[in-house]
């Protein structure tokens, strides 16, 4: 042995590197399979150090760098193998999974068919090259992939279950099913396998399979975000959407960055009408994906049933901006003009639409539905008639159809409309509805009373007509009520209220004790009625009661004909202390005082019809009489008219209540009014009362067809338009009894 300085390195014999690498090697190997890759990786790593070159510590640091998620080293140590040695198919195969965990998945199918043409009867490889060939879209050759694998291997159920996709993409279901059943007789506990069934079964229309599928898959793995997301789908389908919502809230908590999570969460909110909640869903889902058109139209229909119609037209032409062509912009963009009351435009922006998609149904609906509202009755009814004979069995196509031959006047054939839409589907609320409004219009009051009773569940009405569970029975006229305590409770309008609490002495005379609930602005003036023990503000806190009635059920509980109306002279009063008041504020009477209100709610959707501008009411004023506006809100410019005029008084911000406008009322001789709550107002105070209507069945129902008088209230006199929108003939007509009255002994 020859001498060496000192501290000079010893050297190792070929053998002894060999001998030390192969240990390194197999300790490395051992720690793999157990599953400690980081003592793995420094044993591969120490054998690369002292052998950079060996092939088997290069595949098996890359498998390791694969196994870590490190893709791009994982390409790097298996192709430095392939280098040294390119005839192990292994390798191959390994480097394609690599790549395609990339994306890289053209290069991925290179590796597979090299590894293939060294091996071709590896199951593992065919199976990792049809998923490959599954993200590109190569769905045929996919499924030739997922066969030759199942065919050396018909044990893998993930072959089974990728193939199951592969055939649902092809929309060849029912073999897909049969697929994901092979998959799960293989292995019942796999996860994914349940959800994909759930997806097929889905897509196969057989929801409450495919909610089993996706709970199946939630029993065996709860932290599996797609089953959550697929589970609110389903039960949205099956109509649970409270469900559904809990459904994709659990989605979310998983993964807050799925839009689509967010989208259909607001979908679910919007039919549970908590239209504010389903707005903040879409704005995260809009924030997620800025330029995704479904949620940008989904967030503008919801601004608009909330009554943003300006926040809503915005998004929609931001939308319009990016796709000018795009039907179903134009069709969203017609019904929000709708909303804003700019029917033209909404019939061009429709017309746009269907020139893109020709009858289209839903396209002709809001067609026909914007023709109704410009009073073109004729071709409106053309294209309801459209829809009804692409559609002849949807009961809402017979509806539509019934609405507007109503407005026409052929009420025989709206009838039968009506009827044949109630035969195909029963409990289809909105022909009820409407059949009410036309029998109640033609005073057939027995029919029209029990189908108004539809009204709760009509979507449309969900605003004005809000079913609430007040936990006590509704009461409908069978119980007897001696003894009892009874909440009578207001649903729509002031003008109803008015109306219809005069009901309330006759319950009492039932033998009832008889609570109230109006809206606050009616509390005081209703305190007047007789029989009402207790008057409570509708949102306060209701003391106890033991059944309920709503204001315009109680016509059908007391089976009320046009001849059996109860009307009393007066059954309201104003405030005695009030009315001193009025009347120390308006002064002296010198002369018979007339009391004018001349428009109504500029959002009823009629309000061209049943509203006028004061510059045309200001045609009756003359010094016969004094007038008197009873407006508690002016328009900009009847404001400015009636300054400019100076011959009508106005005081209207004196007005805070309705005990006031009754204490104001009660100073006139007479009072000319539009169809508005002062109408009602008047009514029930006995006042003499003048309601000025809009013509024909664009006229409420209430005040029925073509007569001078009213049942509901026998100091009333009715003026009808002859001609929709036209109030001259009417103010003619008015001006001249004005005279006459003038001309008639005090």
């Amino acid at each position: 042995m020859g001498k060496h300085s000192k501290g000079a390195p010893a050297f190792r014999s070929a053998n002894q590197t060999e001998a030390r690498v192969s240990t390194l090697f197999a300790e490395g190997v051992e720690f793999h399979v157990n599953g400690q890759l980081d003592r793995a990786l420094a044993a591969y790593e120490q054998v690369l150090c002292l052998m950079p070159k060996h092939f088997e510590a290069l595949h098996h640091t890359g498998i390791i760098a694969f196994q870590g998620g490190n893709y791009q080293g994982a390409v790097g140590f298996i192709g430095a193998a392939i280098a040294i040695s390119p005839k192990v198919a292994a390798t191959h195969g390994n480097l394609g999974n690599a790549l395609k965990e990339m994306g890289r998945y053209d290069e991925a199918l290179a590796s597979y068919e090299r590894a293939l043409s060294l091996q071709a009867d590896d199951a593992d490889t065919h199976y990792n090259q049809g998923t490959a060939l599954q993200a590109l879209g190569r769905y045929d050759e996919a499924l030739a992939s997922f066969a030759r694998a199942i065919a050396l291997n018909p044990g893998d159920a993930d072959a089974f279950n990728n193939q199951a996709v592969v055939l649902h993409e092809l929309q060849r279901n029912e073999e897909a099913l049969a697929s994901l059943d092979r998959a799960l007789a293989l292995n019942y506990g796999f996860a994914h396998a349940h959800n994909n069934r759930g997806n097929v079964l889905k897509d196969l229309g057989r929801f409450e399979e495919a909610l089993v599928g996706y709970e199946s898959a939630l029993a065996l793995l709860n932290s599996f975000g797609d089953a959550w997301y697929n589970r609110g789908i389903a039960l949205h389908v099956l109509g649970r959407a409270e469900d559904a919502v809990a459904s994709y809230d659990n989605a979310l908590a998983l993964n807050g960055e799925s839009a689509a999570g967010w989208h259909n969460r607001a979908l679910a909110l919007q039919v549970l009408r908590r239209r504010p909640e389903a707005l903040a869903s879409a704005e995260r889902a809009l924030a997620l994906q800025p330029d995704n058109p479904e949620i940008l139209r989904h967030r503008s229909r919801l601004l608009a049933q909330l009554h943003m119609h300006d926040a809503a037209l915005g998004g929609i032409d931001k939308l319009g901006a990016q796709r000018p062509d795009d039907p179903k912009t134009l069709h969203l963009r017609a019904q929000t003009l709708r909303e804003l009351g700019q029917a033209e435009a909404a019939l061009a922006s429709i017309d746009r639409a269907l020139a893109l998609e020709p009858n289209r149904y839903e396209y002709l609906l809001t067609r026909g539905t914007l023709l109704r509202t410009l009073l073109r009755y004729p071709e409106a009814l053309a294209c309801f008639e459209e829809t009804r004979v692409q559609r002849p069995d949807a009961a809402s196509s017979h509806t539509d159809c019934g609405i507007v031959l109503a407005d026409l006047g052929r009420f025989e054939a709206a009838g039968a409309a009506y009827d044949r839409a109630l035969a195909l589907d029963p409990d289809f609320a909105l022909a009820r509805w409407n059949r009410a409004l036309m029998k109640l219009l033609l005073g057939d009051f027995a029919q029209g009373w029990q189908d108004y009773e539809a009204r709760w569940n009509v979507e449309m009405l969900g605003v004005f007509h809000e079913k609430r569970d007040l936990g006590a029975p509704l009461w409908l006229g069978a119980e007897p009520l001696e003894g009892k305590t009874i909440l009578l409770h207001a649903e729509q309008g002031l003008g109803d209220t008015l109306q219809f609490c005069r009901y309330a002495p006759l319950v009492a005379g039932l033998g009832a004790r008889v609570i109230l609930e109006v809206q606050p602005a009616l509390v005081s003036l209703v305190h007047s009625l007789p029989g009402v023990d207790q008057v409570v503000a509708k949102g306060d806190p209701l003391p106890a009661f033991d059944l309920h009635c709503p204001l315009l059920s109680l016509p059908l509980a007391f089976g009320t004909a046009p001849e059996s109306i109860p009307h009393p002279a007066a059954y309201l009063a104003p405030d005695e202390g009030r009315v001193a008041e009025w009347a120390a504020l308006l002064g002296e009477k010198t002369r018979p005082r007339v009391g004018l209100v001349w428009s109504g709610n500029m959002h009823h959707r009629l309000d061209r019809y049943r509203s006028l501008p004061f510059s045309s009411i200001a045609a009756l004023v003359s010094d016969q009489f004094e007038f008197v506006s009873l407006q508690k809100e002016l328009r900009p410019l009847d404001k400015l008219v009636l300054q400019m005029k100076g011959n009508v008084r106005h005081v209207g911000e004196r007005l805070n209540d309705f005990s006031d406008t009754a204490a104001l009322v009660a100073q006139m001789d007479l009072v000319i009014t539009v169809d508005t709550s002062v109408a009602h107002l008047a009514g029930a105070m006995g006042k003499p009362v003048w309601i000025l209507l809009a013509g024909g069945t664009l006229a409420d129902w209430r005040w029925l067809l073509e007569r001078r008088d009213t049942p509901w209230y026998p100091n009333a006199r009715l003026y009808r338009q002859q001609v929709p929108g036209d109030w001259a003939a009417v103010l003619g007509e008015v001006r001249a009894d004005l005279g006459a009255l003038a001309a008639a002994p005090a």
